[in-house]
């Protein structure tokens, strides 16, 4: 199963608008696409898509059988994508990061200070509110230092070198294999994602169809 989750203010529609499943369909992937309905406000009450997540789409996708779990999330939903993984270890095959939000500038910042993400260390004593993007960052660390890891899935990783959050981009990219991050011209919107898309798709290791014989 493939999974998209659509950025802040995309609707699920868009992903067939915006050219992503007829380029799954062009490249004659094998998997089933579901399309998740995930508003802002997932993301904003305390992390609810966390939890909605793993009770409204993974556990039924496992008792329908699927075995091999793959999530494509565009922006904020590359967040919950990643957020998801690093707190159910093991469950996803497989990530698609395009444009991820990756938390405040800040934490950011102390990754960028400390040297990178292989050196920083993620602070220990509980923070006012949710941490749970320190968390996230704490784990992606794991790319860098425990790579190949069977709980950890492949984590593909695409944006716009002019993009807002290419900073913290860019600070992930460095802990992942060259071949699993993808740049292209421009910003934080669909031309640029749509590019992005079509580059990831032909290397993914996800099944394809035979081809038709005439």
């Amino acid at each position: 199963m493939l999974i998209l989750l659509p950025g802040a203010y995309s609707e699920p529609d868009e992903f067939v608008r915006e050219g992503y499943i007829p380029a799954i369909e062009e490249h004659r992937l094998a998997v089933d696409v579901l399309r998740v309905d995930a508003q802002l406000g997932y993301y904003t009450n305390g992390m609810a898509i966390l939890k909605r997540f793993g009770q409204d789409v993974i556990a039924p996708a496992r008792q329908k059988g699927y075995t091999s779990i793959w999530v494509t999330g565009i922006s904020i939903g590359g967040l919950g994508a990643l957020a998801y993984a690093a707190l159910n270890p093991g469950q996803l095959d497989g990530i698609v990061a395009i444009a991820p939000y990756l938390g405040e500038r800040a934490t950011s910042l102390d990754i960028a200070n400390a040297g990178g993400l292989m050196r920083w260390r993620a602070p220990t004593s509980t923070l006012p509110g949710d941490n749970a993007e320190q968390r996230m960052w704490a784990w992606l660390r794991r790319y860098g230092t425990q790579p190949g890891a069977p709980d950890m899935p492949q984590l593909y990783l695409g944006f716009g070198r002019d993009d807002r959050f290419a900073f913290s981009h860019e600070l992930l990219a460095a802990v992942l294999p060259a071949d699993h991050v993808f740049r292209t011209d421009g910003g934080h919107d669909w031309p640029e994602w749509r590019r992005l898309w079509q580059e990831i798709l032909p290397v993914l290791p996800l099944p394809r169809c035979p081809s038709a014989r005439g």
